[in-house]
């Protein structure tokens, strides 16, 4: 790293962080500095299959580099032309382009797009891009890290913070965000062991926060659409569920692939108002498949807490092996309390059958599908076609 780059980062944090540098395998490149007379410059968000950020050339002299795969020297030299813009500021983000540029190499690292996937960096640029509030988008950023737990825990209060910060320029997605950190904290409240049923007041929680769904999918919102489409195939509304997700579809892989599900699929025998039944019926075994059914995905989305919920119920009938799962559940806690998700992936394929538990392949097979981040859709289209290209 060089020293201009450690003295903006030394203003950014008590300590310095990590260096921000890629290599041709990992990360970045050692940023390309531009020669005297060159200004990097960002002239708007082109619409086209063009990268979002204009910078200066990077000259006649070929990037060398160990890597000899034309994609992959596009990536680079698109990476660098992003750091180079990122870094033409003092402090970073302190101008436009440098704040555009930063927001978007936070978008790669957060997505592994054509680099290793690395949310602690990408938490970095995010900070930097919205430390002047020259880029609003930043905030969504900072949001779901701050949702997700890009660096250790989540933080609900921060990421409160720059919902509000994100509101005032993007008002839907900043609703749809409200709303997915509501319903994390619900679901953390709900499977804690021993949580109490729901009250009025925590229906009345549960009301607002599907307004504020509703309204975001009424803006426009992807993310917001494709949530009351897979709301909808949960209750065994396939038609409504095809209505929005056929919405979106032309911007969200994840709702063409719902579709596609939902044609092959038709109306199932044997789902219908499936959750009323089990509810209703007093038998543990109708409770216990209810509880498969969520944990597993077959037919709906993966729900933990309604899975929990009606292992619950089964366990309160009678079910040996709703008891033995739950049992399972809550040995491996989350470090803050509560169930740990990919314990309860894992358990997923479990077999509680038996007093002695055992593990075969996933029986997912009909699972729906959500975006991999309520921000992918931001990427411009030359880094969606890098996800994945490293792997995880």
């Amino acid at each position: 790293m060089g020293p201009a780059r450690a003295t903006v980062l030394a203003e950014l944090a008590p300590a310095p962080p990590a260096p921000l540098r890629v290599n041709p395998q990992s990360t970045t490149v050692p940023p390309l500095r531009s020669g005297p007379g060159e200004a990097p410059a960002i002239e708007g968000r082109p619409a086209n299959d063009a990268p979002s950020i204009d910078a200066a050339p990077l000259g006649t002299a070929p990037l060398r580099t160990a890597d000899s795969d034309p994609q992959r020297q596009a990536v680079l030299q698109e990476l660098h032309r992003l750091e180079r813009t990122a870094e033409s500021a003092r402090p970073v983000g302190s101008t436009v382009p440098s704040a555009q540029a930063a927001w978007l190499l936070g978008l790669i690292y957060l997505h592994g797009a054509g680099v290793r996937h690395d949310p602690a960096q990408a938490l970095q640029w995010f900070e930097q891009a919205a430390r002047f509030g020259r880029e609003p988008w930043a905030y969504a950023g900072l949001a779901w890290c701050h949702i997700e737990g890009c660096v250790g825990p989540a933080n609900p209060a921060a990421a409160q913070r720059a919902i509000a910060q994100l509101r005032t320029r993007h008002p839907a997605r900043a609703d749809y965000l409200a709303w997915l950190l509501a319903d994390r904290q619900v679901q953390a409240q709900v499977a804690r062991p021993g949580a109490a049923a729901p009250d009025a007041q925590q229906d009345a929680r549960t009301a607002a926060q599907a307004a504020l769904l509703r309204k975001a999918a009424a803006a426009g919102d992807l993310h917001a659409r494709l949530e009351l489409g897979l709301q909808a195939a949960a209750q065994d509304r396939p038609d409504q569920a095809d209505t929005f997700f056929r919405q979106i579809e032309a911007r969200s892989p994840a709702a063409a692939a719902n579709r596609r599900q939902l044609q092959e699929r038709g109306r199932t025998p044997g789902h219908d108002s499936a959750d009323a039944q089990a509810a209703g019926d007093a038998s543990a075994a109708a409770a216990l498949a209810q509880a498969h059914r969520y944990h597993r995905g077959e037919g709906v989305p993966a729900n933990f807490v309604e899975a929990i919920r009606f292992y619950r119920l089964a366990e309160q009938r009678g079910s040996a092996e709703a008891h033995r799962m739950l049992a399972l559940i809550y040995s491996r806690p989350a470090p803050g309390g509560g169930v740990d998700v990919a314990w309860m992936q894992q358990l997923a394929r479990a077999d509680a059958s038996s007093s002695i538990p055992t593990f075969g392949s996933p029986v997912a097979a009909h699972a729906l599908q959500r975006e991999p981040t309520p921000l992918v859709d931001l990427l411009p289209p030359f880094w969606r076609r890098q996800l994945g290209a490293l792997g995880e």
